[in-house]
């Protein structure tokens, strides 16, 4: 047999509408209030969906025409000219290097000043919490602060299957538990991965099982 490429990276992409905001509604409503608060900062756990609020409301924009950017903190510094975008979204500031602090600071005063523009911003703690600088802090406080509430092992579970009535997948329910208690607890890795299981059984012709499952994850462990 040829040997599986086992691709985990979640496929779907972020959207208002692929986020279950049973407990977020308040959140959804904010971002896509055309004439609500300009400056809005998310902050919660690992994996509770801030990264896909920031990347759906980016997205949100586009399609509307709107100048727009997503920056990643943890992973990049803040480019100059992203303040030439209207609507930027700004990841993980409890990680960003001292001169990107200064950055998104002097961002959200050129915004502040305009006018114009709005400002997305997330990271893992309220802003008074935040290790970043004292005027940088004051300021993601003076905005709209929303927690983003992670989901319940319920909420994930209803999730899991309505992914899989999609895709026309036959799962048993002993499937998805094992996903939620042996794999990442985030939902965009819960869906990714069954994704890669469709793929996994079609190329084994094999149902999806338990003990696929388990067969896939651990051979994904002990890759390299």
């Amino acid at each position: 047999m040829d040997q599986l490429v086992l691709d985990l990276t979640p496929t779907p992409l972020p959207g208002f509408d692929n986020f279950l905001a049973k407990r977020n509604r308040e959140i959804i409503s904010a971002l896509t209030d055309t004439a609500g608060e300009r400056f809005i900062y998310l902050w919660g756990e690992p994996g509770c969906g801030k990264t896909h609020l920031l990347q759906a409301w980016i997205a949100h924009a586009e399609r509307t025409g709107r100048a727009s950017i997503y920056l990643d903190g943890k992973a990049e510094h803040l480019p100059d000219f992203a303040r030439e975008a209207s609507f930027i979204a700004v990841d993980h500031v409890d990680d960003l290097a001292p001169d990107d602090q200064i950055t998104l600071f002097s961002i959200y005063n050129s915004l502040k000043e305009s006018g114009e523009g709005r400002l997305l911003m997330a990271g893992r703690l309220p802003p008074m919490r935040l290790p970043v600088r004292d005027d940088l802090r004051t300021r993601l406080g003076w905005g709209l602060v929303f927690q983003v509430k992670a989901l319940s092992d319920q909420d994930k579970l209803a999730a899991l299957k309505q992914h899989a009535a999609e895709r026309q997948l036959s799962i048993p329910d002993d499937v998805f538990r094992y996903l939620l208690t042996h794999w990442r607890r985030d939902l965009g890795s819960l869906l990714g991965v069954l994704d890669t299981l469709d793929r996994y059984s079609l190329a084994l012709q094999r149902p999806i099982t338990v003990p696929l499952v388990k067969t896939l994850l651990q051979t994904t462990r002990s890759e390299p």
